[in-house]
This record gives C-alpha cells, sequence and structure tokens, in this order.
C-alpha cells in the first residue's frame, strides 16, 4: 500500500533545489563534438529513467500525489525516450555491420535478457525467503519469458515491466523487417503493426492502455537514424553544416533557444490530459476511430520527446550526473519499484526528500553491482556461443 508522507510540498522543493545544484555541478563543457552522441544519448537515458522514477515514487510509493511535482509528469516521455533511443541505436549498429538474425537475437538476449533474467529470479528467491510472496511456476515462466500482461503494483513481481513486454515485440520484429538500403520501410511497418495492435488488442493485454501511448517513439528513432546516417553518407556537406550550426549557434539565439525548448518541453509533459486541448479532443471525437485520451497523450510526449533531444544536442555542456544515471538506467529500471515498494528502507524513516535522495544513491550502487557481474557473463556468452 502507498506510504503516507507529510510536508511533500516542501519537500518537493528542498529536493528540487538539491537535484538542481548536483546537476549544475556535474556539468562540464562538452568535448565530443556531433549530432547524438554518447555522451548526449547516455544523459537522454539518465533524463529517462529519473523521470519514471519520480512518477513511480508520486503515484505509486506514496500516498501525496503533490510530492515530486512537476518532476512526476514526464514518464510517458521518459518511456519514449527508451523506444527512441532503442530504435536509433539498432538502426545505426544494422546500417553500420549488418547482422544476421539469429545473432541479433543472440546479442538482444545476452544484453536484455541476462541483466533481466538474474534480476527476476533474484526477486522470486528473496521474495520468497525474505517476505513469503509466493508465485505460481506458471507466472514465473511467463515472466521469465518476458511476458507481462498486467501490471499491478503490489502484486505482480514487478509492475514496470509490461515495458519489456512492450520492447521485446519490437525486438523480435525489427530484423524479421529491417531494409538497410530503406530503414524508413521498417519505421513505417513498426509503426503500422504496433497501432493495429493496440488498436484491436489482438493479445488481451490489460497493460494496453499504457502501450497505446508509446507505438512510435521506436519508430521515430529508426527514421533519426536513417536521416543522420543518410545525410552523412549521401550529403557529407549537410552533415558538416548541422554540426557547424550546432558549434556557431551561439549568444542570446543558442540561450534563446533553449528556453524555448525547456518551456515546450515541459509544457507539453505537464499538459498530456485531453481536457487542456479542447478543440483537438473534440476533433478526435467526431472521428469515431480514433482515440482522444491516447492521441492527445502520445503525441504531447512525443513532442516534448523531440524538444528535449534538440536541447540536449545544442547544448555545449555535458551534465555528467545525467550520463552516471543513464549508464545504469536499464538496471535501474530493472531494480527500483519492487526494492522501493517491498524494501523500503528510507520513506519509512526519513523526510520525503532526504528517502528520494537516499533511493538514487541506493539504486545507484545496487546497479553498478549489477553491471559488475552482467557485463563479464555477456562477454563471456558473446565468445562461447
Amino acid at each position: 500500500m502507498p506510504i503516507a508522507i507529510t510536508n511533500g510540498t516542501e519537500s518537493t522543493y528542498l529536493f528540487a533545489i538539491i537535484l538542481l545544484a548536483s546537476l549544475l555541478l556535474s556539468m562540464r563543457k562538452t568535448t565530443v563534438d556531433g549530432l547524438l552522441t554518447i555522451e548526449v544519448s547516455q544523459e537522454l537515458k539518465g533524463l529517462a529513467i529519473l523521470a519514471i522514477v519520480f512518477a513511480h515514487i508520486s503515484y505509486m510509493l506514496v500516498s501525496d500525489h503533490n510530492f515530486l511535482y512537476p518532476l512526476n509528469r514526464a514518464a510517458g516521455v521518459g518511456v519514449d525516450i527508451f523506444l527512441f533511443m532503442s530504435g536509433y541505436g539498432l538502426t545505426v549498429s544494422m546500417m553500420k555491420k549488418p547482422l544476421a538474425m539469429l545473432e541479433f537475437y543472440k546479442r538482444r538476449l545476452i544484453k536484455v535478457f541476462i541483466p533481466f533474467w538474474l534480476v527476476l529470479l533474484g526477486l522470486f528467491v528473496v521474495d520468497a525467503l525474505a517476505l513469503g510472496i509466493h508465485h505460481s511456476l506458471g507466472y514465473m515462466i511467463q515472466s521469465l519469458l518476458g511476458w507481462f500482461p498486467k501490471t499491478r503494483p503490489y502484486e505482480d513481481v514487478n509492475s514496470p515491466f509490461w515495458y519489456i513486454t512492450w520492447m521485446l515485440l519490437f525486438y523480435v520484429l525489427f530484423p524479421l523487417l529491417f531494409n538497410q538500403a530503406k530503414p524508413w520501410i521498417t519505421a513505417l511497418l513498426l509503426s503500422v503493426i504496433a497501432n493495429l495492435l493496440t488498436h484491436f488488442n489482438p493479445l488481451t493485454l490489460d497493460t494496453n492502455w499504457w502501450q497505446q501511448m508509446h507505438t512510435d517513439a521506436f519508430s521515430i528513432g529508426i527514421l533519426m537514424a536513417w536521416l543522420l546516417r543518410n545525410t552523412q553518407d549521401t550529403n557529407p556537406n549537410l552533415a558538416m553544416r548541422l554540426i557547424q550550426f550546432r558549434a556557431e549557434f551561439s549568444g542570446l539565439k543558442r540561450y534563446g533557444l533553449l528556453v524555448v525548448l525547456s518551456v515546450i518541453a515541459a509544457y507539453m509533459a505537464a499538459n498530456s490530459n485531453t481536457d487542456k486541448w479542447p478543440l483537438f479532443t473534440q476533433a478526435l471525437r467526431n472521428t469515431g476511430v480514433i482515440s482522444d485520451t491516447h492521441f492527445i497523450g502520445q503525441a504531447t510526449s512525443l513532442v516534448s520527446m523531440t524538444a528535449l533531444i534538440a536541447l540536449f544536442n545544442l547544448k555545449k555542456l555535458d551534465i555528467r550526473l545525467l550520463g552516471l544515471f543513464g549508464n545504469y538506467s536499464y538496471e535501474i529500471y530493472l531494480l527500483h519499484w519492487p526494492l522501493m515498494a517491498r524494501y523500503d528502507v528510507f520513506f519509512h524513516h526519513l523526510p520525503p526528500w532526504l528517502a528520494t535522495v537516499c533511493w538514487l544513491l541506493a539504486l545507484l550502487a545496487v546497479s553498478w553491482g549489477l553491471q559488475r557481474i552482467t557485463q563479464p557473463l555477456g562477454a563471456w556468452l558473446d565468445s562461447h556461443w
């Protein structure tokens, strides 16, 4: 059950000050030039995982949903960023060095399933021994296969794993549909399939509402990879002009654009409800086909995501703290909710702002430990398989 807290608003102010100060202190001048560099990608992932953790704390862990507002409003944007980066990264990799289908699946198995299985098996064992929570054999098998059709915060082994099921859909279809010469075709096909699946819901997913909010970000990532790579290969002068524009766009113009992008990202993330867009809502309802709630929710999230990607590519400072969380973002995603929901040692004893700080540090530490295990194991499997 949600944990009762007091002084949620005051704690939000204190935590926001600590977070902002930490981010500012971790800033360093950018040393690598380019578009969607590894550093920028990691920072975006770090922002995404923090947005998801904040939302899960505010809306699922504690009773006061005002705690961490408005930081708790961007979880959907965070999910879209992860999907975008997955589509982008896979496409860049396949365009540089195409993999056979079985090799692609092997790489995904090692990178995604090894940490996933270790966390899942650990949760099943520790929950049974420490809390007396026992799941049926059928539930454990379907979970190990990545099938999470429900999302029950205090009953499932890890309710945010609905995302794993959705992500695996794209991973399974990607090599089957990938067109190296025309990746935009792959993007279009995956978008159509995802939207049809969520519209008709043939798999009868109870989590279908969540999937409907995130059908197109993966395909947009594919399109971005194709556009950037296509520009570099067929029109390198244009690619250089884009990078040069980023380098020379300075002074008040740069700061003004960064402010505008920040406002757009924040406004769209905070105003994803249909009542904020009455004209669009009514127009969508008149079609009788498109769900106004899902369309507006996804559209605002994608606009916010796009603004953030542009912002992070235009800035001239690396935000090391976001990069740190980005480096461990997958591990944090796997671990954060079951640890906070069933093994909380902070919110029951500390002020909410301090409990949140402690959990973020704890999640980094545990994720670091998990990565120290999975990386050597993955490397060994890759070389012996």
